[in-house]
């Protein structure tokens, strides 16, 4: 092969010949740079040609090495083509990879692509929400266009997503130098100032403007920035509670430094309180405890005084005051009031008194360790909540609540983040505006993109956020800072697994199976109830259920605890009326995986529900029927019997004694025989002893069929007498009645045909118990033998297949009910050769109680 001289030339200028080699080289596998380089459809320099070829022999690689880097470098048309080429029948080109590796490498590509899709799309959410607030417009088809690169090459949908985000970031530097401007410009109190610029450092642009534009903050606004933080506690001010409390009013002494005054210098509202804490200091009673916790509510804004109760050396109360419209609906923000203990610090609160419980402990010392659950505050803790804040800012009981909260939830532990089944609700806020209260709350200062990212994956959902920030709280630093990088925990799939499951599992099978088709069928458009119910019989329903899928559950009902649940959104469809819509960020991609195959096993969960409902019901209506029909038998026996009571009277001799007879086996039809034998139908299965009810059998059929039965137990094993088997007993007994019944119609057929010669003079039927002798200890067998006419052969194939045969009219079901009813007690009947009284031979074999049917 000849090549051009000059260095710079193209492929195409070195002829067809070369670009043959090149583009079907069977090696290109080993050298992934090349891959890359030819996947990209641009001409290649014959020295960059050599250079990539170079590269790819200076680190030697099989073929399905090769393919896995190029997965792993997220060069997905470059994988793709070579593994298209590996598949051509000729084998004129490509790799010669076997089967399985072709099926690993392509499942492998698949997950990466759809893990690159899921990293684009959250990211064109989170810039999206970023360029709404900093009044940003991004390209209308950003997502599509992102979405197109992220399955060709990841490092496209990269650089396309860097560009954007890098114009977000301008944006919000100039609103950054707009609002600082203006700022400076503003006539404002040094905390009014910082207050603005806390609100600007984390990106809320408009609660910046806002707060420039108010007289002074009055505590209303939803950003967190609005309320500052209370002062640090001075110890200059004493060491013990009564010399602290000696520079506060009314009867006070000034501080030894006049920068100390901040902390003592207390409106006259708070002189109540103040007081209350030097009685409580001196002396804990109930009347002490509980105006102390009055004047505290006062403080906090509520005027409501709780009873109180002395136990185990401290005082159990209620504190009111701690809600606040703004935040999360934490529990220790119920309006009925929160727990409250007050004592010593050597007398911890009770294990059994509920949680969230604040430990208010009078003592200018530090605050105890606490379980989680139970939020210890001090004396000294609750002066720095009272301190006023700078000039120029308000003091209301909004700002003493909040600063109060941001003591107490950090304490609580996990028990604070137990949302309610609601969710998150703020008055006229947003879930975003509510997780910036919650950070704050524990202390954190995130910077703006990880707010957008714990919004983006939560989406507001309480269980999913509670599992978030559990997650990366315990991440952040000392200073309180949470940034981007302590998000990898929650990313990973084994947590994504966790949350998942969290979510669904627990969710009633309609639930799941609604929210499954919604996931798997309307990700991208809105939907109604009506087409949950339609798309049942995808998800498994039979062809013939379609219109009775209502049956299933009430899909508007179900839809809406979904949206309660924060699972789905309404939404107002075209035409006006209300319709849902699956979630679009980070929660909405984790439910959709896995939905269709949720949604089929929700399904076959319900149907059997459906069946079990319906079986119940069959139950109800068979017993209602059962009590008519035997109350009717009862009337009509009776009739019955003193009919043919009047009639034995006229007769005598063997007609008076067959009608007496008839009348004694006529209570066998009766209402009572028909419930007793439907209730012990009902009865659950039990140990019976297998020898007494054959006795009971035999003597039952002998009597009331006039034949002869022998009945002999040979049991080699165990007590002569005793065959334990676990089954119903009504349903065994009557198997056996039905099986020696029919033996005993067969003999007296027989008797009953002139031309039959009977020169039998043993029993007509025996019935005989014993063990088989290949498995003596786990199973039983009866053999039924009668001296009637048998079977013929063809009559025997016959009844082996289950069919039914009848020589008396009573429709041949005889033998098939008893079959079902010994199978329902693990056991099977067998019809053998003639027997030795030369009549038919049944055998029935039975499980051992304890040891279960065979295999």
């Amino acid at each position: 092969m000849t090549v051009p001289a000059d260095p710079t030339a193209t492929a195409d200028e070195a002829g067809p010949l070369l670009d043959t080699v090149l583009q079907d080289w069977t090696g290109r596998c080993r050298h992934p740079s090349l891959a890359v380089a030819l996947s990209d459809g641009q001409p290649i320099r014959l020295d960059q040609t050599a250079a990539l070829v170079l590269r790819g022999l200076a680190e030697p690689m099989s073929e399905a090495e090769g393919l896995h880097r190029l997965v792993d470098d997220g060069e997905f048309t470059a994988v793709a083509e070579l593994m298209d080429m590996s598949g051509r029948p000729d084998g004129s080109a490509g790799t010669a990879l076997p089967r399985g590796v072709l099926a690993s490498l392509d499942a492998r590509l698949d997950a990466a692509q759809q893990e690159a899709l899921t990293t684009v799309r959250s990211r064109v959410t989170l810039l999206q929400r970023r360029a709404s607030r900093s009044s940003t417009a991004l390209p209308a088809d950003l997502a599509q266009r992102a979405e197109e690169a992220a399955l060709r090459r990841r490092a496209e949908a990269t650089a396309l997503l860097d560009e954007t985000e890098a114009a977000v970031h301008r944006a919000e530097q100039r609103q950054q130098q707009e609002l600082r401007a203006e700022l400076s410009a503003a006539d404002l109190s040094e905390a009014h100032a910082a207050a603005v610029l806390a609100c600007l450092e984390a990106n809320e642009f408009e609660a910046g403007r806002r707060l420039l534009t108010a007289e002074g903050i009055d505590m209303h606004g939803s950003s967190p920035a609005w309320v500052p933080r209370p002062p640090r506690w001075d110890a200059a001010l004493g060491r013990t509670l009564q010399e602290i409390l000696s520079h506060y009013p009314p009867d006070s002494v000034p501080p030894r430094h006049d920068y100390l005054t901040r902390y003592v210098r207390l409106s006259k509202s708070d002189v109540p309180l103040l007081q209350s804490l030097r009685r409580l200091a001196s002396a804990r009673h109930e009347t002490s405890v509980a105006d102390f916790t009055s004047c505290l509510s006062a403080t906090l804004g509520e005027d409501v005084r709780k009873p109180v109760t002395f136990r185990d050396a401290g005082f159990h109360t209620l504190l009111t005051g701690l809600a606040d419209a703004r935040l999360p609906h934490l529990p220790i923000t119920d309006p009925g009031g929160v727990h409250l203990w007050v004592s010593a610090s050597d007398a911890p609160p009770p294990e059994e008194l509920p949680g969230p419980l604040v430990w208010f402990v009078p003592t200018a010392g530090p605050a105890p360790a606490t379980p989680a659950g139970v939020a210890a505050l001090t004396a000294v803790e609750l002066l720095c909540v009272l301190a006023p804040p700078p000039a120029g800012l308000l003091s209301t009981p909004a700002h003493r609540r909040i600063n109060l909260l941001r003591l107490l939830v950090p304490r609580l532990g996990p028990c604070a983040l137990a949302f309610p089944d609601a969710g998150i609700a703020l008055n006229g806020g947003t879930p975003r505006e509510a997780l910036a209260w919650l950070l704050d709350l524990h202390a954190v200062v995130p910077d703006a993109a990880v707010v957008h990212a714990l919004d983006y994956e939560s989406e507001g959902q309480p269980v999913v956020l509670r599992m978030l920030l559990e997650e990366v709280l315990p991440q952040r630093s000392a200073d309180g800072r949470l940034n981007r990088t302590d998000l990898a925990r929650v990313r990973t799939p084994e947590f994504r697994a966790q949350v998942r499951s969290a979510v669904a599992d627990g969710l009633p099978a309609e639930e799941r199976a609604a929210l499954g088709l919604a996931y798997a069928l309307h990700r991208e458009e809105p939907f109604r109830g009506s087409d949950i119910l339609a798309d049942l019989p995808l998800a498994g329903l039979p062809d013939d259920f379609p219109r009775r899928s209502g049956q299933l559950f009430d899909a508007e009902e179900v839809l809406d605890r979904l949206c309660r649940h924060g699972l789905l959104r309404q939404k107002t469809l075209q035409d006006g009326t209300s319709g849902y819509r699956t979630l679009r960020a980070g929660l909405g991609a984790l439910l959709t995986d896995g939905a269709a195959e949720q949604a089929g096993a929700a399904v076959e969960t319900l149907l059997q529900r459906l069946e079990q409902a319906r079986a119940f019901s069959r139950a109800a209506h068979t017993e209602k029927a059962v009590r008519h029909h035997a109350h009717q038998a009862d009337n009509d026996l009776a009739v019955i019997l003193e009919n043919l009571n009047a009639l034995g009277a006229r007769l005598d001799g063997d007609d008076a004694a067959a009608v007496n007879q008839i009348m004694q086996m006529l209570p066998r039809l009766g209402g009572e025989q028909i419930r007793t034998s439907v209730s012990g139908y009902q009865s659950p299965p039990a140990v019976h002893d297998l020898v007494e009810l054959l006795r009971a059998v035999t003597r039952d059929v002998e009597f009331n069929e006039g034949v002869r039965i022998t009945f002999r137990t040979e049991l080699p094993h165990g007590p002569p007498d005793e065959a334990p088997v676990l089954a119903v007993r009504t349903g065994l007994q009557t198997a056996f009645e039905n099986l020696i019944r029919n033996a005993a119609q067969a003999v007296r057929s027989l008797r009953a045909d002139p031309s039959a010669e009977m020169v039998r003079s043993g029993p007509d039927i025996v019935v005989r118990l014993g063990q088989p002798e290949t498995e003596p200890h786990g199973w039983f067998q009866v053999d039924i033998e009668d001296a009637g006419p048998g079977l013929t052969e063809e009559e025997r194939t016959f009844l082996r297949t289950g069919e039914h045969l009848s020589r008396h009219g009573t429709g041949g079901t005889g033998l098939a009910a008893a079959r079902g009813l010994v199978q329902d007690a693990g056991g099977r009947v067998d019809i053998l050769d003639r027997s030795d009284l030369g009549g038919a031979h049944l055998l029935v074999r039975l499980p051992a109680a304890g040891d279960g049917p065979a295999g």
